[in-house]
């Protein structure tokens, strides 16, 4: 099947403004995936209904679901940098441009990662005996968000924020316990020194990061992102989006491998839940079928394992 920018550059029967709209998407279809609704409506001097009537003809609900299309098919090259927020920006600009920043870096998140490595991380803290989840500073509201999520799936962790109470959790760790450690920067002094003492006590470390320089000596695995943070621009943001979907990611496959030990618990983590949000609707619980032959290959379904430490 033809992508939407053949199948809008092959089609003849276009009115005028669909005409003006097409010629602009296709000169530059990275600026409209950086674009609102209605920055693309003044550049191609038509009204915001042209330009949602003209996204539904070629198959998209509406303008973020275009955008969506067309992002498929734009190199991470090609997407220019969205501007950052400055004096003189309107509510609409606010909005867009944060926005714009978020889905840039986590298309380029998509396009950057390791999908073998992640497998990797998912089997190895699945089938840990213990895990410890690591941060300090601005990277703390991650390793609880981490901490709180695994919780919901009955997944017993800790999470230390300080360096003394890290200190003393690496020091009883085992040859089966892991580590995970988040160091947004990539070259947190503690963290670092944190990462050989798990490595002295024969445990498990994995370390989410911007710049794995710093880690690849001593940490077991290292799954770095690409936004590496600067003191002079917004960078904070963007590596936060990324890490963020990163540990969802890691959340998410953990879930789906540790299914038997999900569905134990369902009933205790829904009345649990129930207790928290006041609400009486049924939450879905993931239900995998476990297989005997459990693969770690990227494109073959995540299994459930039978894994108890106790």
């Amino acid at each position: 099947m033809a992508n939407i920018l053949d199948r809008i550059a092959s089609e003849t029967e276009l009115t005028k403004s669909e005409r003006k709209l097409a010629s602009i998407i296709l000169k530059n279809p990275a600026a409209v995936v950086n674009e609102n609704i209605a920055d693309l409506a003044k550049r191609a001097c038509v009204s915001e209904p042209s330009v949602c009537r003209f996204c539904k003809r070629f198959g998209a609900d509406g303008f973020p679901a275009f955008k969506l299309l067309l992002s498929s098919l734009v190199s991470s090259s090609d997407i220019k940098k969205v501007d950052g927020i400055k004096s003189g920006d309107s509510v609409s600009d606010v909005i867009s441009k944060s926005i714009g920043k978020a889905r840039s870096q986590l298309l380029n998140l998509e396009r950057n990662i390791d999908e073998s490595l992640i497998s990797r991380v998912i089997d190895v803290i699945s089938q840990s005996r213990r895990l410890i989840i690591l941060a300090l500073g601005l990277s703390e509201f991650i390793a609880k968000d981490i901490h709180s999520r695994m919780l919901q799936f009955g997944f017993v962790t800790e999470v230390y924020t300080d360096r003394m109470s890290q200190e003393l959790a690496v020091a009883t760790l085992h040859s089966s316990d892991v580590a995970l450690v988040i160091c947004s920067s990539g070259e947190h002094p503690d963290l670092i020194n944190i990462v050989k003492s798990v490595k002295q006590n024969g445990a498990v470390s994995v370390v989410l990061t911007s710049d794995e320089t710093k880690f690849k000596d001593d940490a077991s695995l290292v799954v770095s992102v690409t936004d590496k943070i600067s003191p002079d621009d917004e960078s904070y943001f963007d590596n936060r989006v990324s890490l963020l979907m990163l540990s969802q990611i890691i959340v998410s496959g953990v879930s789906l491998r540790r299914a038997l030990a999900v569905n134990a618990n369902k009933d205790k983590l829904l009345s649990a839940r129930k207790k928290n949000y006041n609400t009486s609707e049924k939450t879905d619980v993931v239900e995998e079928k476990v297989e005997t032959n459990s693969k770690s290959e990227t494109q073959s379904p995540i299994t459930s394992i039978d894994w108890s430490p106790y």
